[in-house]
Parts: C-alpha cells; sequence; structure tokens
C-alpha cells in the first residue's frame, strides 16, 4: 500500500472534519462568532466552550467509534450488513439504560452510561457465545444471534418503559433517540481514550483483518490464526461501541453507512479502510448532530432518527444489490 495512497485522502477528511467542526460550533440555535470567543467576549466564550466544543468534539468521536466499529465488523464477517446497531451491540445497551430507567435508577450521575456500557457488553458475549461452535466461530450465526437478540431487547425495553416512573420517560425516549445534548468534557475526554486504546488494537491487526477479508481458508494458509483475530476485533469493536452508545445514546447506521462509502471511493484494504472510515464517521456525525440543531428553530431533532433516516435506504439498496 503506497504512501501516497493513504496520505492525499486523510489529508482531504481531516480538512473536511475541521470545517465540520468550525461549523458544528459556530451554528446553532445562535449564531456565535469565533471573533467573539477570542476577543473575550464572556456570553460566548460560556456558550462554546462549556456546550457547544463539548458537543461537537464527543460527536465526531461517536461517529468516528462507530464507523470503525461497523467497517470492522463488515471485515470479519465478510458481509456488508454487519454493523454494532445490527449485531445486538447497540440493543444490549439500550436494554441496559431501559431498565435503569424502569427501577428508577435514571436519576442518578452516571447511572444509564455505566449500565448502558454494560449491557453492550453483555450482549457482545451473549451474541460470540452462540455463534460458537466446536471452537470456530460461524460468521452467519454471529448475525443471526444478533438479530434474535436485538427482538429480546426490543422486548424486555418496552416492558421496562411500561413500568417506568413517568417523569423519567422522556430522558429515557431521548436517549433511546440518540442525543449528544447535554455533553460534557468528561464525556469526551472518557470516549477519546476508549477510541485511542480500540483503534491502536485494530491497527496491530489491520494486515491480519486484510487477509481475512479475503476468506478464513486463504487467512489461515498465511499464517493468520483467525479465531483469535475473529475475538480481538469484535471485542475492540464492541467495546468501543458500547462506550460511544453509553454516552450518545442508539445512533443507528454510521457504521453501515461510511465504510461502504468509503470503499465506493477508495480501496478496498482494511488497511486504508480503518482511518478513512473513522474520520468519515466523524465528519458524519458532526454535520448530522449540526443539522438535528438547526433544521427546526423551535426544538432539536433526535440525531440518531436523523440518521436512520440516511442509513434506511442504504440498506435497504444494498439488500436489493445483494440479491
Amino acid at each position: 500500500m503506497g504512501t501516497g495512497a493513504l496520505i492525499r485522502p486523510l489529508l482531504l477528511l481531516l480538512l473536511i472534519l475541521f470545517i465540520a467542526l468550525i461549523a458544528g460550533s459556530t451554528f446553532g440555535t445562535a449564531t456565535i462568532s469565533w471573533r467573539d470567543v477570542l476577543a473575550g467576549e464572556v456570553t460566548a466564550r460560556t456558550v462554546m466552550i462549556d456546550i457547544r466544543l463539548p458537543r461537537v468534539l464527543l460527536a465526531a468521536l461517536v461517529g468516528a467509534a462507530l464507523a470503525a466499529a461497523g467497517v470492522t465488523f463488515q471485515t470479519l464477517l465478510r458481509n456488508p450488513l454487519a454493523d454494532p446497531f445490527i449485531l445486538g451491540v447497540s440493543g444490549g445497551a439500550a436494554c441496559g439504560a431501559a431498565l435503569t430507567t424502569a427501577l428508577g435508577f435514571a436519576r442518578i450521575p452516571g447511572a444509564v452510561s455505566i449500565v448502558a456500557f454494560a449491557g453492550a457488553l453483555g450482549a457482545t458475549a451473549a451474541v460470540f457465545l452462540l455463534a460458537r461452535r466446536r471452537e470456530y466461530t460461524d460468521p452467519t450465526r454471529l448475525l443471526l444471534s444478533g438479530l434474535v437478540l436485538n427482538a429480546l431487547f426490543s422486548a424486555i425495553i418496552l416492558i421496562a418503559y411500561a413500568l417506568a416512573p413517568a417523569t423519567d420517560l422522556t430522558m429515557a425516549l431521548r436517549w433511546m433517540m440518540g442525543t449528544l445534548f447535554g455533553a460534557t468534557w468528561s464525556d469526551v475526554v472518557l470516549l477519546l481514550a476508549f477510541v485511542l486504546a480500540s483503534l491502536a488494537v485494530l491497527v496491530t491487526i489491520a494486515g491480519d483483518l486484510r487477509m481475512l477479508a479475503f476468506g478464513e481458508d486463504d487467512a489461515k494458509s498465511h499464517g493468520v490464526d483467525v479465531e483469535r483475530i475473529k475475538l480481538i476485533g469484535f471485542a475492540a469493536s464492541s467495546i468501543v461501541t458500547g462506550a460511544a452508545v453509553a454516552v450518545s445514546g442508539i445512533i443507528g447506521f454510521v457504521g453501515l453507512l461510511v465504510p461502504h462509502l468509503m470503499r465506493l471511493i477508495w480501496r478496498r484494504d482494511f488497511r486504508l479502510l480503518l482511518p478513512l472510515s473513522t474520520l468519515g464517521g466523524a465528519i458524519l456525525l458532526v454535520f448530522a448532530d449540526l443539522v438535528s440543531r438547526v433544521a427546526l428553530s423551535t426544538t432539536e431533532l433526535p440525531v440518531g432518527a436523523f440518521t436512520a433516516i440516511l442509513g434506511v435506504p442504504f440498506f435497504l439498496s444494498l439488500l436489493r444489490r445483494s440479491r
């Protein structure tokens, strides 16, 4: 893989991401000028530093996490429809959040995020164990297990919300639809640590994942420990997905949409797709969050609903092409 093949698109996406971050931090219910911020205007600095910047940076990190997880799942399973949302990771997090609300713990600071993260990890373990068969992890069983568990999680969520205190339902439903409202610097720092750690792990196995994309037999013939790579890749992607969902709620289809857009524009080599998809996911979610804030002057739309509007038609087109 030539250096130029990676550097040029990376620089382009970094430039677009910089523009997205500037736009996301400038525009909203009120336009905040960076000139006023740099001049020391108190209100502008307060809004920018305490509200806008944490939100746009968290949007970038959540998008990066979901896209990196998506491209890894698709490579591991050699299936263009693989996605954290479809594999049950996000559903497990939502189930944990719903149970926290039903039990009346939602008002405890951090409770929803902690239990949602635990739910994502539990769902990951369940899906992986269900897909194991005689020391072999079947990609088809992984997808089917994720779909079945999603159905179970949906039922539990409905029951939990039926039992939840009415005063907590608004916050719970906002979380379920995906939101970056109330982002804090602690959220940014925590998710940044997860993203960097997961990307570091994925980079170390990127060469093996590239071989795995050509088929398990081909990868084994080149000395790749396929089951070990599956476990590491699946664990790293699920953990970073759980961390992202814990701070933002359910934001679907980013992990499905972005990797495919990258493949349409650039090569299919995982070593190239991983950084490009990571940046592409960050760009998509920063712009999606901006649109969700400015589309209506009277209210803020859930960013998860907006990404679903973009992702569902794309998903259906993939199903049609894969027939």
